[in-house]
């Protein structure tokens, strides 16, 4: 029995090296084309587009037929000449034989609903975010404020509340800023669920140098792109990187109790689902119905999979406390 458990637990670590390799290899930087916004018929549009519709007289006219929502949300009439023309190109290019549907900006083409770029990734970052916010008063409600790991999940509910939210607002709306938001949001949260797992063995002094060498990391990592350079593959790259490395530190240590305590099931079920689902990353395809892409369906996927991460957290911080309660007596 304990030579099956292990080769079991041998075989899925071999598969989530092998998974983290890929998407290693997959991040490494490559040539970027978005034929949709280069291509002649998108030009021709939308330069007779700009000079119909955003010249003085015809620019007043479109400031005052324009929604307040999509005034607030930073559409100008040049964006919305983008928009109009891109779906115009994409009828263009579909109705040719062995077509297929062109990127424009680095973008599949979405439906807009309300001003909004990316409704259906919108809609899953603000589920995730509540599924956090949901949880975190169910772990209130059953781990008392003495238990080690109290706090530090805490901080875990505030920094994935505020990565969703600005993943939330960067698919709303498109913009430098809003993107280097959702990035570098994206990224303290890897790094703190890291940070997370050396709290969990490592005394304090201990978790405070730790922590501060991820601070000083993140920063580097922060200033790099936002002052020098803003590489997409180094960005990427670095996440999986430390990403994997936080994989195998939680399963390493789900697999090494599971046989004790029953419930590290939780975590290993939410670690892998998590980097499973990074292949719907990794095979990008055009969004369905316009609405659905690879990414957003991400996104989707991982909105379950916050309730499971969390009831192993209270199982664990109360094992924690009994454990520390034992000793005690």
């Amino acid at each position: 029995n304990q030579v099956c458990t292990g080769t079991v637990i041998i075989f899925l670590l071999t598969m989530q090296g092998i998974l983290g390799l890929f998407c290693l290899c997959w991040s490494i930087p490559g040539s970027i084309a978005s034929l949709g916004d280069r291509s002649w018929r998108f030009n021709r549009c939308l330069s007779n587009c700009q000079k119909n519709n955003c010249s003085r007289s015809s620019l007043e006219r479109f400031d005052q037929q324009q929604p307040m929502y999509m005034v607030l949300l930073g559409w100008s009439c040049v964006e919305e000449c983008k928009y109009d023309c891109m779906w115009r190109t994409v009828e263009k290019i579909q109705a040719e034989p062995l077509s297929t549907v062109p990127q424009f900006y680095g973008k599949w083409p979405f439906v807009r609903i309300l001003g909004i770029q990316e409704p259906a990734s919108v809609i899953f970052s603000i589920l995730n975010g509540l599924g956090h916010v949901v949880m975190i008063g169910v772990f209130r409600s059953k781990v008392p404020s003495h238990a080690r790991m109290y706090t530090v999940v805490h901080w875990l509910a505030v920094v994935s509340v505020n990565a969703w939210f600005w993943s939330a607002v960067f698919h709303t709306r498109d913009f430098p800023w809003t993107e280097k938001m959702d990035y570098f949001c994206a990224t303290s949260l890897v790094g703190f669920q890291l940070f997370m797992w050396f709290m969990r063995f490592g005394g304090f002094k201990q978790s405070a140098i730790f922590g501060a060498l991820l601070a000083a990391l993140f920063s580097s990592h922060v200033y790099y792109l936002a002052f020098v350079k803003f590489d997409y593959g180094y960005n990427l790259m670095a996440n999986v990187a430390v990403g994997q490395l936080n994989a195998f530190c939680w399963l390493g240590f789900a697999f090494k109790n599971v046989r004790q305590r029953r419930y590290m099931w939780k975590c290993i079920v939410t670690i892998l689902s998590v980097n499973c689902l990074l292949l719907l990353e990794l095979g990008d395809f055009p969004p369905i119905w316009w609405v659905f892409d690879a990414h957003s369906l991400w996104h989707a996927g991982t909105a379950p999979v916050v309730p499971l991460w969390y009831s192993f957290l209270i199982d664990e911080s109360l094992y924690l406390l009994r454990e520390t309660e034992e000793k005690d007596v």
